[in-house]
């Protein structure tokens, strides 16, 4: 099953200058590292459409599921909506994804270092995004993390605009939607 959410953009008192809606998730404040260690805050990714999805690089489970289902979703673009189609894979192991790690994992699976990142946060900053996402995830020990399988699509402005709650659902939806937001 999935789900869409409405365009929820607002415009400024000053002339029609688009401001955040109040569902984007580029209110929080939270710092990041991605695969080349570029330190940024997560409001600073407003303006390109994203998909985005947590998982682990040390997972053999559905992270690798998850990614080819991502590579999929982006392979049956348009040429001109893939190259502005962002897709952004979020750790939920900061203690061992370093951001070494993270980039020698982008070389492994063949990701596009355009248009792909991984980002790399503090436990804390993981806990609030994955909320605002609604992915809930624990520790499983021996180094495995139980977690959501969602695949998120996020429009310009910071708005959860469909996920993909499961592997199995049928992605038509989405890559219609990415062509329309882009």
């Amino acid at each position: 099953m999935f789900l869409i959410l409405p365009n929820m953009a607002n415009a400024d008192s000053e002339g029609g200058k688009q401001t955040l809606p109040d569902a984007s998730v580029y209110h929080i404040e939270s710092s990041w590292q991605d695969q080349h260690g570029d330190s940024f805050n997560i409001t600073e990714l407003e303006g390109e459409v994203r998909l985005l999805a947590f998982v682990y690089t040390y997972c053999e489970h559905t992270c690798p599921v998850i990614i080819t289902r991502i590579k999929s979703i982006v392979n049956a673009l348009p040429e001109e909506v893939k190259k502005k189609t962002i897709v952004i894979l979020v750790t939920l192991d900061p203690e061992r994804d370093t951001v070494e790690r993270v980039k020698e994992y982008m070389l492994n699976q063949d990701l596009d270092d355009q248009n792909w990142q991984i980002l790399v946060g503090s436990a804390d900053d993981i806990l609030t995004l994955s909320a605002l996402f609604d992915v809930r995830y624990k520790p499983m020990g021996e180094g495995d993390i139980s977690h959501s399988n969602v695949i998120t699509l996020v429009d310009k402005q910071g708005v959860i605009r469909m996920q993909l709650r499961s592997l199995g659902e049928s992605t038509e939806e989405i890559i219609k939607l990415i062509e329309e937001l882009n």
